[in-house]
């Protein structure tokens, strides 16, 4: 039977380009090669206008300005850390279109949450021993631990314990101090990032192409630590 952490990888590779990509039927496309120029000029916006050629979406394209429609989200993410855009191929045709910001797209959220709860989980786990509150109170920072034990308090009866309140960022410093885990203290700051991001439903995982940088070391960072685990 599988575990949980294998269970959660499994679902955050689960989903497709094919999933979030813009359909060729939908895209904006011109009659042939020298309509596209008009078309181009006509929409600044657009990184590329495919026209149709035989029927078919087609180009003037570069090998790297493909990928298949079976890529994983996951994978997508690395791809598009080099260029802003992918025509997407299937059976050996162009079928559609991602943009680095489809990566808003909630599916993407999906994986992305459930990858950084499967961290979560192994961070929690590697802590245990090292959870009560006088572990808390010497291995975070001092001003983290009174919010959180102040946090605890005013819930009263109904609080369960200490560690109820930590955030991601709180438990994998906790379990590199317990050297559990090996992480950069700026890497930590980028997932509780994109974990926050990814749990709110209104909030976008990325706002600028700078942003997907720091969702690729996200992925890299997050697989690396379950990969070892």
């Amino acid at each position: 039977m599988p575990t949980l952490k294998e269970t959660l990888k499994r679902l955050a590779t689960t989903f497709t380009v094919r999933d979030i990509m813009i359909p060729g039927a939908e895209l904006t496309v011109a009659p042939d090669e020298v309509g596209a120029i008009r078309v181009s000029h006509d929409s600044p916006d657009f990184n590329v206008i495919p026209f149709r050629q035989n029927g078919r979406l087609t180009k003037k394209i570069e090998l790297n300005d493909l990928i298949s429609d079976g890529t994983s989200l996951l994978d997508l993410v690395e791809i598009l850390e080099d260029r802003q855009f992918s025509f997407v191929l299937s059976h050996r045709h162009i079928e559609g279109y991602v943009h680095y910001s489809d990566l808003n797209h909630h599916l993407v959220k999906l994986a992305f949450h459930v990858i950084s709860e499967a961290l979560e989980r192994v961070a929690l786990d590697s802590i245990q021993g090292r959870d009560d509150r006088e572990s808390l109170k010497r291995d975070l920072d001092p001003a983290r631990f009174k919010q959180i034990e102040d946090a605890y308090k005013r819930t009263g009866d109904a609080a369960r314990s200490l560690v109820s309140y930590l955030n991601i960022a709180d438990l994998l410093r906790l379990a590199a101090k317990a050297d559990a885990i090996h992480i950069d203290e700026g890497v930590v700051k980028v997932i509780k990032d994109v974990r926050d991001a990814s749990a709110h439903p209104s909030n976008n995982l990325i706002s600028d192409y700078s942003d997907v940088k720091k969702l690729a070391a996200f992925k890299r960072e997050c697989l690396h630590v379950l990969g070892a685990a």
